[in-house]
C-alpha cells in the first residue's frame, strides 16, 4: 500500500446553535495547514466543510467519502457535532480510525473515555503529528504511542497520552490557496481572506486558550511568504480585502514593521483588518499601518472597572484604551472593540463599562456573555463533565449574562446608530492613502454628498489605476443610484484588474 492510495477525510463543522455566528461555518486555517502536509507527504487528503450540511444528509455525505480515515477538527462550541460526525462515521464504517484534534483536544483523556468512537486525539499542532500518526496506522513505521501529542487507548485498558511538541518551523507547512482549493468541499472563497502570519500570545488573559495551546510563545511566518500568500489569494480567489487572525497581530513590532513595509510596496492596495491590544498601539504605529491599507484594528477591551480587568488578567488601563481609540481616529482607522459581560459585575461596574463604550469613540464593538473554555485559567476546578454537557457555550455565570444581555445589546446597537468619522478626520492631510480615501468616501455618503463621494473615487481611479477599490466603490454607488450601466462598466474594470467574477 502506498501513501497515495489510502484516502484521508479532513472533517469540520461548525456550531449550529447558541454558538452559531457568522464567521463559524469558517473552517480554522490551522486545518488547511494539515491538509496542506497530508498531501506533501503523499496522502490523498481532501477537507470537507460539513457546517451548512442538513443534518440529515450527513450519513450520506460521509459514506460518499469512501475514507480511509476521519481527521476532525474542533474547538469548544462545536464540540457536540464533533462527536456527532465521529459516530456517524462509525456506524458507516465501525474499524475506520476516527482522529480528533484542534482547540478541544486539550480535554485530553476525558473525551476518550466519554466518546467511544473517537480513536485518537492530536494535541497541539496536527502538521507533523498526524502524518506521524498515519504513518504508524497504516504502515506500522513506528507506534501510534510514539507520537507527540496523541492520546490513545492503551493495550491495558487505560488512556495514555504524550506531550505535544511545537514545530520547530512553522513555515514548512506554509499553504497557498491555490495550492488546497481543489482538494476542498463546502469552503467559500472569503474562507480564505483571513490570514495568520503568527501562531501565539505572550500575555495570559484568564478566559483565553492561547496559554495552553502555544505556551505563550509566539512564532512568525517568513514575510516573503506571507506576501506570496496575498498574491495567490488575489489570483485565486479576486479577494480585495483580508482579515489577520493572529491571536495579537501588534505584539512583535518589528514584524509589524516588516509586513507593512512590504505590503506597501507590493502594489496589491488591499485593504484589512487585524486584533491587537489597545495598550501597544501609538501614533508611528498607526500610520505605519494606515500607510499599508489597515483600515480597522479590532481590540480586546472587554471591560473597563478594575476588578473585572484583574478577573480576566487583561493588559492595558483605561486611559490607554481611551487613547488607543483617538490615535486610530487620527490615522482614518476604525477602532473596534470586543467586550464581555456576564461577570457577575455590580451595577455600577456593568454601567462603568457602557458608559464607557457611548462616549469612547468606538466605531464597531460588539460583546459576548462570559464563557469558560477548556483549558483556560478561569476554568480551572470546573469538572471535566461540565464541558460534556448539553450545549455549545458553558457560561461563567448565566444569571449575569441573561441580566446584562438586552443593555449590551442597546448600547450597540446605539453606537452603531452614530455618525462615524468627523470630516476633519479624513480630511487628505499631509499623507494621503487608500485607508483615508476610502474613509473621506464613505464619510460623504454619510452626509449626502454624492457627487463629492464620487469624485473621491474617480480621482482615485484616474490617479491609480491599478487599484481595485476605485472601481468595486463606484460600482456599489452605481448600482445603489439605479445607475446599471456605469455600475456594469466599473465591475468589468474591476474584473480586469483582480480576475473575480464580472
Amino acid at each position: 500500500m502506498k501513501r497515495e492510495n489510502i484516502r484521508v477525510a479532513l472533517l469540520y463543522r461548525g456550531p449550529q446553535h447558541e454558538g452559531k455566528d457568522d464567521f463559524s461555518s469558517f473552517v480554522p486555517m490551522g486545518l488547511f495547514n494539515v491538509l496542506k502536509s497530508l498531501r506533501d507527504a503523499g496522502y490523498d487528503a481532501s477537507l470537507h466543510n460539513l457546517s451548512h450540511t442538513p443534518r440529515a444528509d450527513l450519513p450520506g455525505t460521509l459514506r460518499s467519502l469512501n475514507a480511509a480515515a476521519y481527521l476532525l477538527s474542533a474547538f469548544f462550541g462545536c464540540h457536540h457535532e464533533a462527536y456527532g460526525l465521529a459516530r456517524a462515521t462509525k456506524k458507516i464504517s465501525p474499524a475506520t480510525p476516527v482522529i480528533l484534534g484542534g482547540p478541544l483536544s486539550v480535554l485530553g483523556p476525558a473525551i476518550l473515555a466519554r466518546v467511544p468512537e473517537i480513536d485518537y486525539l492530536i494535541r497541539g499542532e496536527g502538521e507533523e503529528a498526524s502524518v506521524a500518526l498515519l504513518d504508524a496506522l497504516f504502515f506500522g513505521k513506528n507506534p501510534a504511542a510514539s507520537v507527540p501529542g496523541v492520546v490513545f487507548r492503551s493495550p491495558a485498558g487505560g488512556i495514555s497520552e504524550n506531550p505535544p511538541q511545537l514545530l520547530a518551523d512553522i513555515d514548512r507547512c506554509f499553504f497557498l490557496p491555490s495550492e488546497v482549493m481543489d482538494h476542498c468541499q463546502g469552503v467559500r472563497p472569503e474562507n480564505f481572506a483571513v490570514l495568520i502570519t503568527s501562531r501565539g500570545c505572550p500575555f495570559r488573559c484568564a478566559f483565553c486558550s492561547s496559554t495552553v495551546l502555544w505556551q505563550n510563545r509566539v512564532r512568525h511566518h517568513r514575510v516573503d511568504l506571507l506576501l506570496r500568500y496575498l498574491h495567490d489569494l488575489r489570483t485565486a480567489t479576486g479577494a480585495i480585502y483580508f482579515s489577520l487572525r493572529d491571536e495579537n497581530f501588534l505584539v512583535n513590532r518589528s514584524h509589524v514593521q516588516a509586513f507593512t513595509e512590504a505590503l506597501a510596496q507590493s502594489s496589491l492596495h488591499y485593504l484589512w483588518n487585524a486584533q491587537g491590544s489597545p495598550h501597544l498601539l501609538d501614533d508611528d504605529l498607526a500610520r505605519t499601518l494606515a500607510a499599508a491599507g489597515c483600515d480597522q484594528i479590532q481590540m480586546g477591551i472587554e471591560t473597563i472597572p478594575p476588578r473585572l480587568l484583574a478577573l480576566l488578567n487583561k493588559q492595558g488601563s483605561p486611559p490607554q484604551i481611551a487613547e488607543a481609540i483617538r490615535t486610530l481616529r487620527r490615522q482614518a482607522i476604525r477602532p473596534f472593540g470586543y467586550f464581555i459581560y456576564g461577570m457577575d459585575e455590580t451595577e455600577g461596574e456593568g454601567t462603568e463599562t457602557l458608559n464607557f463604550i457611548k462616549q469612547s469613540g468606538l466605531l464597531d464593538a460588539v460583546a459576548s456573555p462570559l464563557a469558560l473554555y477548556p483549558g483556560t485559567w478561569l476554568a480551572q476546578g470546573v469538572e471535566p463533565e461540565h464541558f460534556f454537557a448539553k450545549g455549545e457555550v458553558l457560561f461563567y455565570s448565566p444569571a449575569s449574562a441573561r441580566k446584562w444581555k438586552k443593555k449590551y445589546q442597546q448600547t450597540l446597537a446605539a453606537l452603531y446608530a452614530q455618525e462615524g468619522f468627523r470630516a476633519e478626520e479624513v480630511a487628505p492631510g499631509a499623507a494621503p492613502n487608500l485607508v483615508r480615501t476610502v474613509a473621506r468616501h464613505f464619510q460623504l455618503l454619510g452626509q449626502g454628498d454624492l457627487a463629492g463621494a464620487e469624485k473621491i473615487l474617480l480621482t482615485l481611479t484616474r490617479k491609480q489605476p491599478e487599484n481595485p477599490w476605485g472601481f468595486e466603490l463606484l460600482s456599489r454607488l452605481y448600482d445603489a443610484l439605479g445607475e446599471k450601466k456605469k455600475g456594469a462598466v466599473m465591475r468589468r474594470q474591476l474584473h480586469l484588474l483582480t480576475g473575480g467574477s464580472p
